[in-house]
Formats: C-alpha cells, sequence, structure tokens
C-alpha cells in the first residue's frame, strides 16, 4: 500500500498501525515529520520502547533478526526503526528483511527509512518483499506549482493567514526549499502570534531580522568564496541551536549538484543547459558556476565523501567534533587549502 504524506495522519487514524512501515524520498521535511508523526502515534499506542538501527557500511543485518526474536525488557511493545540513507539492503539484508517479514514479531512495528528509491531499486528483490508487507510512504519534492498552497495550509495550522503576496515572496525566497518555508513560518508566528494576517512588510522584515543567520544563505556564503563571512555565520548558526542534521543537508545538497554540474561541464555542455537539466534557479546560477570553477569534479567528489563521514558522525557511527568538520568542509569549499 503506497500513500503521500498528506494521506499519513488519515491512515493512522482510520486503520491504526500496520506493522511495517517504509517512508522514502528526497525531500526532508516531509520525511522528517512523516517520521516524527509515526513515532508521536505508535507512542499513544503504548509502544514505549524504541531501539534504533542505523546502515552504514560495517551494519550488520543479523541485529535486525535478534531483534525481532529478542524479548523486550522494557516494554511489552516496540518500535523497531532501520534508518537506511542512501544505503540499501545487501544478500545479507534482503534475507534478514525476508526472514522478519515472513514472520511478524508480535507487539512490533517496524519503521525503514531512506533516501529516493529510483525505479530500479524498486525492483529488488528486498523491495517487492517490503512492498507486500508494509505501508510505503513517498516523498517528493513540491512542483513550484504547489508550493503557494502547500505554505498556505502550514500557515494555517500555524493560525496565521497571509496575503497572496506574502506567500509568493515566502515561495519565492525559499526556491522551493521546505526546509526554508518552514523556517520562515515559524519566525513569522513567533515575531507575531496567532490570528495575524501577514503582508509583504511583515515577511520582509522578518528575513531582514534573521537573515545572517539560515542556513541556505551560509551555503550561498559558502559556494560564493566569502570564507570570513561563512565562519561567521556557522558560528551565528550554531549559537542560534539550529540542528547541524539540517545545515549538513542543505550544504550536502549543493555538493551534490555540484558533483553532477561539474560533470556536465567539463563533458562540454552548455551552461544553460546544464542549468535547466539540474534546475537550477537563475538566482542562484552564478554562484553555483563560481563554484565550479574552484575545484574540479574530482574534489567535489571528496568533499562529498567528507559529507558523508559528517552524516556518520551525527549518526553516532563515527568519532569526532561534527562542528568543527562542518567547519573544516565549508572553509575548505570556500577556497581556503588546509
Amino acid at each position: 500500500m503506497r500513500i503521500k504524506p498528506s494521506q499519513l495522519t488519515n491512515h493512522l487514524q482510520k486503520q491504526g498501525l500496520s506493522a511495517v512501515y517504509l517512508i522514502t524520498g528526497d525531500e526532508p521535511l516531509q520525511l522528517m515529520e512523516c517520521s516524527d508523526l509515526l513515532r508521536q502515534f505508535a507512542r499513544q499506542q503504548g509502544f514505549s520502547e524504541r531501539v534504533v538501527m542505523v546502515v552504514d557500511t560495517g551494519f550488520d543485518w543479523k541485529n535486525l533478526e535478534q531483534e525481532a526474536s529478542s524479548l523486550s525488557l522494557f516494554a511489552t511493545r516496540r518500535l523497531l526503526e532501520v534508518q537506511m540513507g542512501s544505503k540499501t539492503p545487501n544478500d545479507a539484508g534482503t534475507k534478514a528483511l525476508s526472514s522478519y517479514l515472513a514472520n511478524l514479531p508480535p507487539d512490533t512495528v517496524l519503521l525503514m527509512t531512506a533516501d529516493k528509491l529510483d525505479s530500479q531499486k524498486q525492483k529488488t528483490k528486498w523491495f517487492t518483499a517490503v512492498e507486500e508487507k508494509s505501508v510505503i510512504v513517498q516523498v517528493f519534492p513540491l512542483e513550484l506549482a504547489e508550493l503557494p498552497a502547500w505554505i498556505n495550509q502550514r500557515l494555517s495550522a500555524c493560525g496565521l493567514q497571509a496575503t497572496s503576496d506574502a506567500i509568493q515572496m515566502i515561495a519565492e525566497r525559499s526556491e522551493g526549499h521546505l526546509l526554508a518555508c518552514a523556517q520562515e513560518i515559524e519566525k513569522l508566528k513567533l515575531l507575531h502570534g496567532q490570528g495575524q494576517i501577514i503582508d509583504v512588510e511583515q515577511v520582509m522584515d522578518a528575513v531582514a531580522d534573521s537573515a545572517r543567520f539560515e542556513i541556505f544563505d551560509w551555503v550561498d556564503t559558502v559556494l560564493n568564496g566569502e570564507t570570513a563571512r561563512c565562519v561567521r555565520q556557522l558560528q551565528g548558526l550554531k549559537a542560534e541551536g539550529y540542528d547541524p542534521v539540517l545545515i549538513l543537508w542543505a550544504l550536502n545538497k549543493d555538493i551534490r549538484l555540484l558533483c553532477q554540474v561539474s560533470y556536465a561541464l567539463q563533458s562540454g555542455q552548455r551552461a544553460d543547459q546544464v542549468f535547466r537539466t539540474f534546475r537550477v534557479w537563475q538566482q542562484r546560477q552564478a554562484i553555483i558556476q563560481k563554484a565550479t570553477k574552484r575545484y574540479s569534479v574530482k574534489k567535489w567528489q571528496r568533499f562529498l565523501q567528507q559529507s558523508v563521514m559528517i552524516d556518520r558522525m551525527i549518526k553516532g557511527a563515527a568519532v569526532g567534533n561534527v562542528w568543527d568538520e562542518l567547519l573544516r568542509l565549508s572553509v575548505q569549499i570556500s577556497g581556503v587549502t588546509l
């Protein structure tokens, strides 16, 4: 059974918890909020024990089999989470999942999360086995035409209303990034409270007040080669209590983009064609092109490897100081050799 993120609440309220869920996609805000919604509902239903397994290069899929067969020490109901990220089950993983699905343990919900799974991955043995027994929540980036309606719905959920011009400004400001939209709306709620009708001037004031510390502004500073400002902004993000998961996601997204754009340009494709292919907004094309001229494709690939290591640190799968490594990576991208 496949459902949209917007259908998850209704599914849980009407049908209750299923034994297995797979939430997959490449839009982090919806991915995070769907997972949080499922966890919250499970807690309300008495699933008080949560076991988290992070799939990395050295992950042993026997851990899933052991958890499935073990008795809970703390609760009668358990939520097992398998966070796969960009990794997908190998042969051992396929076997472990098939075994789990063939003998679903009682009073247990399995929540699997994964990055976007393309059509080829959806034809694999492990996916087809999971699809038979699970509810799959597929998360897609919103089309630009869908964004104003999403923003309006989000504003309403926060007890706010906004003029059409204000909604359009939030959409343009965020450039399609739902995380950025959510941050803007939360700011407006804190500044103006519920019941307010937000206009363009109030949106502009909120943007001006916080632009120095915004995650996406920081990423643009990094790519633009402004090292000193990049350091100050990252310190500001840390001081403001921003989650390093979101900071790394925003930076990693552009590193991946730059790997693709650099390769395409190096292959002789025209810049305008490349920007259309990879949906680079006109306002960011100069920054992206400037960054591609700074380093080779191989160098961007090495930066991507560094970001993967930082992600492992955040998940506790590697040792290191996350903020120090974020600083090191961003300074290198800005043009400083370390």
